[in-house]
């Protein structure tokens, strides 16, 4: 089925009711809007995001983020990373570039991994960490927010056990309406939108709660203050 109307008139009939030609009229309401100034959005999204079990740290050079790389994982490649144990986004935020460059890790991206999608997804898989940027932090809720497309697969942020986000202080909003709102004026929404908040968890089996089974046991994001001229 491919006309709205069409979905909309088995609706109805599945109801027994008439198929509606106008959209209702809208309902008014006020609810309490969450704002923070610029200054404290940066800190209030931290805090938010470590409060789930995420680590983060706002950085403002490559040599800031390289030391942090160096902290969280320096245990995990305490040599070289074996290849293809960093997997990427396509493009990333030139001070990440930066950072891993210091480091002499090497970064695999993800279209470049495999042609086809299951080898993509099965490598993807193997590796020890996935790094992405991203399109909004949600300071509300400490939620990054990313846009996939074919240079931006999912599998980046899902299938590896650790996510690395390269977040910059700019795009961070108050609250989810806000975002809602930017992708609704882009006119396109994306093919698909990850809410990121902290790392994955369910209860879903006898309300038992269980890490990284549906996506990574750790995440970290790298917030990077933009307000001013970076050091590189």
């Amino acid at each position: 089925m491919t006309n709205t109307n069409d979905f909309i008139s088995l609706l109805a009939s599945k109801l027994g009711r008439s198929t509606p030609t106008s959209a209702p009229t809208p309902v008014d309401f006020d609810v309490p809007v969450y704002q923070v100034s610029d200054q404290e959005r940066a800190a209030t999204f931290l805090n938010n995001w470590q409060a789930l079990g995420g680590k983060g740290q706002i950085i403002k050079s490559p040599q800031e983020a390289a030391d942090c790389l160096q902290a969280w994982f320096g245990e995990l490649f305490p040599d070289q990373p074996q290849e293809q144990a960093i997997v990427s986004w396509n493009l990333l935020p030139a001070i990440a570039e930066s950072a891993f460059s210091k480091l002499n890790w090497p970064l695999v991206p993800y279209p470049q991994v495999a042609l086809t999608p299951g080898q993509r997804h099965e490598l993807a898989a193997q590796a020890e960490l996935g790094v992405t940027g991203a399109d909004w932090g949600i300071a509300l809720s400490g939620t990054v927010v990313t846009c996939s497309n074919p240079q931006r697969g999912r599998a980046v942020s899902l299938l590896p056990p650790r996510h690395l986000a390269i977040l910059e202080t700019s795009k961070l909003r108050n609250n989810l309406s806000e975002v809602l709102s930017e992708i609704a004026a882009t006119g396109t929404p994306p093919a698909a939108l990850e809410f990121i908040t902290g790392p994955s968890r369910t209860s879903d089996i006898e309300m038992d709660l269980s890490i990284g089974v549906h996506g990574p046991i750790e995440v970290y994001v790298l917030l990077v203050d933009d307000s001013g001229e970076a050091e590189m």
